[in-house]
């Protein structure tokens, strides 16, 4: 039987780093979809136990996430794929996203 003690020790707290990356995203996809603001707040760890405080659309991303940290030591080469995933999924969020326009700053000084 393979010790796993260390990936769990180690989960919460990378759990918990994805969430806080992920945490603008989420926001601005809740607003997109217009689903009530998360009323989570972002701990420092988070327990498999715990209720997943962002949206559901972001479950596979953390899991590739996460897997893909766990395994960095181990096999580096499995774990890029696992991040690749990861980086991915969250590209595909992001842009499935309504675009939204904004005013532009004038930044041009004319010297005459």
């Amino acid at each position: 039987m393979t010790d796993i003690s260390d990936y769990e020790e180690r989960f919460p707290y990378l759990l918990a780093v994805f969430c806080g990356e992920a945490e603008e995203l989420d926001k601005r996809f809740r607003e997109a979809n217009k689903l009530p603001p998360s009323q989570t707040p972002f701990p420092i760890m988070l327990e498999m136990t715990e209720d997943f405080p962002l949206s559901q659309v972001f479950v596979s991303s953390a899991v590739y996430y996460v897997a893909s940290m766990l395994i960095a030591d181990e096999n580096a080469e499995f774990s890029d794929k696992l991040f690749e995933r990861y980086s991915m999924r969250m590209a595909d969020i992001y842009s499935a996203l309504p675009s939204e326009s904004q005013k532009i700053k004038n930044v041009y000084i004319s010297i005459c």
